[in-house]
C-alpha cells in the first residue's frame, strides 16, 4: 500500500473510538484478573512514540531494544519514550525522548493521535502512547547509553496470520519465581510483549476495523 494512503487510513482510524481495553486484554489477559487501579498508586507519567515512515517503497515503524541495566525493563523491546518532565506536555515528552534515544528531530515528526493510556504495574508507570510519522526515512542515531539497537519493522508484519504467539515466561515474585504463559507479538523474529505489545495491538486493531 502506498505510504500516503496508509497514513490517511491511520488518520481515519483515529476518527473512530479506540479499541482500548479489548485490544489490551488480548495481549495482556492478566489485566482481567488483577485490579489496575492506577489512580491510587500515584503512578509516574511517561510518553512513548510509535514512529511510522517510508522505506524502500514500504511503510515501516521502529522499536528499540534497551540496554541491560538494573531495572524492570532491562533488555526489553519498546518504543522510544520516557518519563515526563516538569512543564512538558505528554506529546512534548514523546518527541523529546525520541530525539534523545534514536536521534530523530521533533520538527520532522507529524503527530497523528494518542492511543489509550497503559498502566505498567511492575514499574508503576502510566504511559501515554502517541502515533506519528515522518515523510522520509529517518537517519537514526541510537543513544548508546540507553539503546542497544534500533529495530525497523515493516507495518505489514502486524497483520501476519500468526503474529500473536504464546511463550512460557518466568517472573520474580517475593514468594519466588512463577511461570505464566504470556502472549506476545512475533515481529522480525523478536519477542515483543508487555506494554509495547499492548500498545501495538490496539494500533493493529484500529487498522483492521
Amino acid at each position: 500500500m502506498d505510504f500516503k494512503i496508509r497514513i490517511n487510513k491511520i488518520f481515519q482510524a483515529f476518527d473512530l473510538p479506540l479499541p482500548g481495553k479489548q485490544a489490551h486484554i488480548e495481549l495482556a489477559p492478566y489485566r482481567n484478573e488483577i485490579e489496575l487501579d492506577f489512580k491510587n498508586k500515584n503512578p509516574k507519567i511517561a510518553s512513548t512514540l510509535l514512529l511510522i515512515y517510508p522505506k524502500d517503497g514500504e511503510t515501516f515503524f521502529c522499536l528499540i531494544e534497551r540496554q541491560e541495566y538494573e531495572g524492570t525493563h532491562s533488555n526489553q523491546i519498546s518504543f522510544p519514550g520516557g518519563k515526563n518532565e516538569s512543564g512538558e506536555s505528554m506529546k512534548e515528552t514523546a518527541l523529546r525522548e525520541t530525539m534523545e534515544e534514536i536521534g530523530v528531530d521533533p520538527i520532522s515528526i507529524n503527530i497523528i493521535g494518542e492511543l489509550s493510556q497503559v498502566f505498567v504495574p511492575p514499574s508503576n508507570f502510566l504511559i501515554h502512547p502517541f502515533v506519528g510519522y515522518c515523510d522520509f526515512t529517518p537517519d537514526f542515531r541510537a543513544n548508546e547509553r540507553e539503546v542497544k539497537r534500533i529495530i525497523e519493522v515493516n507495518i505489514d508484519e502486524l497483520f501476519k496470520k500468526d503474529v500473536i504467539k504464546i511463550k512460557k515466561m518466568s517472573f520474580k515474585k517475593s514468594s519466588g519465581n512463577v511461570n505464566f504463559e504470556v502472549p506476545y507479538l512475533d515481529l522480525n523474529n523478536k519477542i515483543v510483549w508487555g506494554a509495547t505489545s499492548v500498545i501495538l495491538n490496539e494500533f493493529r486493531r484500529m487498522l483492521q476495523l
